[in-house]
């Protein structure tokens, strides 16, 4: 019987008849995956969105979904319960890798990186929400580990590595003002945190929702498109919930 032990981070979980929950969890060596568990209050508290587990995966053959027997590591969803803002990252974070990531291929990079933000949310009690930036940086991380590399290190037409207002759509890549030309109403603004110039009448928050701009574009028109058809090239509701809790800020 095939079986194996890993880490992972729960996504989702639903109820699966009157004794059972179908949990997504995203595993260091195995990938998203799912698994059957029995349904009980120590479980349910256990299998939070965010949390990162121990997880037991067993089944009579491994093409079927299998059982899963889990053991707590850390309960992000419940060092955070207090902050409704960070409760929202973190779903949005897990809708998002439940829609792009294909069942049971293996992304170590993006289970690091993902563990790495999660631990930043206990770390970071600032009032000035700068663990922000750590979330979008985490979605340009997604893209990259996926076969989407965004580079904003220099510009894409003169080479140059200053002044740099644009990402290119097409290509993912940065633009300068010079380098932009007649075209800069067409191109992706690329904030100050992701390695664009200052712009003076910014702020925090705007400069958040512009990097998510970015990602945002590249998921739904590039990533999505990749993998589905026009119909269902739509991010997750609960991202969208999380970027208009940060326009509201």
């Amino acid at each position: 019987m095939p079986e194996w032990n890993d880490k992972g981070i729960v996504l989702s979980t639903r109820k699966y008849g009157e004794k059972g929950l179908i949990t997504n969890i995203l595993t260091k060596e195995h990938g998203r995956h799912l698994g059957w568990i029995s349904n009980n209050k120590n479980v349910l508290s256990i299998v939070q969105p965010g949390n990162l587990v121990d997880v037991f995966w067993k089944s009579r053959l491994v093409e079927q979904m299998g059982n899963y027997k889990t053991e707590l590591i850390s309960s992000i969803s419940g060092k955070t319960f207090d902050n409704k803002f960070k409760l929202q990252a973190i779903i949005s974070l897990c809708s998002l890798l439940e829609k792009i990531l294909p069942e049971r291929q293996s992304y170590p990079e993006v289970f690091k990186a993902t563990e790495a933000f999660l631990n930043l949310l206990l770390i970071d009690n600032s009032s000035e929400n700068f663990w922000i930036e750590g979330y979008v940086k985490w979605e340009i991380g997604v893209l990259s580990s996926i076969g989407f590399s965004l580079n904003f290190e220099e510009c894409a037409v003169t080479g140059k590595k200053y002044n740099l207002y644009f990402v290119s759509p097409k290509t993912g890549k940065a633009v300068s003002k010079e380098g932009a030309g007649k075209f800069a109403p067409k191109l992706l603004l690329l904030p100050f945190f992701l390695g664009g110039a200052k712009v003076i009448d910014s702020n925090f928050y705007k400069e958040i929702l512009a990097g998510l701009n970015i990602t945002t574009y590249f998921f739904k028109n590039k990533l999505l498109l990749s993998i589905n058809d026009d119909k269902n090239n739509y991010l997750p509701s609960a991202r969208n919930r999380f970027i208009q809790m940060i326009g509201k800020l």
